[in-house]
C-alpha cells in the first residue's frame, strides 16, 4: 500500500511539473509575440499626408484654389510652377523692388518648386497685347501670372479704362488657350499723393475684377491713403522708391506665403 501511494505521488509530481513547464513555454512563446506587435513598425497607424505637403498646403492657403490644385499637381508630379510677375516700371526690377524681393522670398519658402520670371515693360495696356510684350509672357508657359495692368500708365497716357478692362480680358483670353489651367490675378499699380481721377480708375479695376472673377490683390490697403501726405514719402516721382517697395514687398509676400 506504501508503495502504490509512492507511485501516485510520483505520478502527481511528474503531471505538476509537465504542466508547469507547458504554461512557461506557452509564455514565452507569447510575450515576445505581443512585444513584437506592439512595436512601432507593427502597430496599424492611421493614414497621414507627409509634414512637408501639409506645410506648402497651408503656405499656399491664400491662393485661389484652381492654383493650390495646380501647384500641389506640379509639386507631385515633380514639375516646376511657374510664375509670371508682369507690369510697368513699378515693377523695380533694376533695383531692390518689390519685384525682386517677392521673387526672393518665393524662391527661399518653395525652392525648386517654383520658378518666377519677371516682365516689366514701360508701356500701356494696349500696346502691350498688341505687340510681341505679351508673346513674351505667353512663351514662358506660366501657371500664374500676377499682373499689374499698366493702369497707371493709362491714366497719364489718356487710355479709356474700359480699354484697359479690355485689353485684360484679351490677354486672360489668350493666356488660357496657351494653358486653360493658368490664374490670372490683377494688382493696381502704386498709388499717387492727391490724384484726382487715378483713384477712381483703380477703384473700377477691382469693380471689373470682381465682375470677372478674377482674384484682385488689394495691395493699397498697406499705404497711407492717397489723401495723406505721408504717402509722398513712399513715392519718388510717381514710382514707389525704398520704402514703397519695402510695403509693397511685404502685402505680396504674406499673401503668396501665408504663415
Amino acid at each position: 500500500m506504501k508503495n502504490f501511494s509512492l507511485i501516485l505521488f510520483a505520478i502527481f509530481c511528474f503531471a505538476f511539473l509537465l504542466l508547469g513547464y507547458t504554461h512557461w513555454q506557452d509564455r514565452i512563446a507569447v510575450e515576445p509575440a505581443a512585444a513584437t506587435a506592439n512595436t512601432p513598425a507593427a502597430q496599424e497607424e492611421e493614414p497621414t499626408e507627409p509634414e512637408e505637403e501639409n506645410d506648402i498646403t497651408s503656405l499656399i492657403s491664400n491662393w485661389p484654389e484652381a492654383a493650390q490644385e495646380t501647384f500641389l499637381e506640379a509639386q507631385s508630379n515633380g514639375n516646376t510652377y511657374k510664375l509670371a510677375i508682369v507690369g510697368s516700371t513699378a515693377l523695380g526690377t533694376e533695383e531692390n523692388g518689390w519685384s525682386l524681393q517677392l521673387t526672393s522670398a518665393l524662391e527661399e519658402t518653395y525652392g525648386e518648386s517654383i520658378e518666377v520670371e519677371l516682365f516689366e515693360y514701360d508701356t500701356i495696356s494696349i500696346e502691350f497685347i498688341n505687340s510681341q510684350d505679351m508673346e513674351e509672357v505667353l512663351t514662358f508657359s506660366p501657371d500664374m501670372v500676377l499682373l499689374e495692368p499698366f493702369s497707371l500708365n493709362d491714366n497719364s497716357r489718356g487710355v479709356a479704362v474700359t480699354d484697359n478692362h479690355d485689353s485684360i480680358e484679351i490677354f486672360l483670353s489668350n493666356l488660357q488657350m496657351s494653358n486653360e489651367d493658368a490664374t490670372l490675378i490683377l494688382q493696381p499699380a502704386n498709388p499717387l499723393y492727391e490724384a484726382t481721377y487715378y483713384p477712381s480708375q483703380v477703384e473700377d479695376l477691382k469693380s471689373f475684377a470682381d465682375t470677372s472673377g478674377i482674384t484682385y490683390l488689394d495691395h493699397w490697403q498697406a499705404w497711407p491713403e492717397t489723401n495723406e501726405e505721408e504717402l509722398d514719402g513712399y513715392l519718388t516721382q510717381g514710382e514707389p522708391n525704398e520704402k514703397g517697395h519695402e510695403i509693397w514687398a511685404k502685402y505680396l509676400t504674406e499673401y503668396f506665403i501665408a504663415e
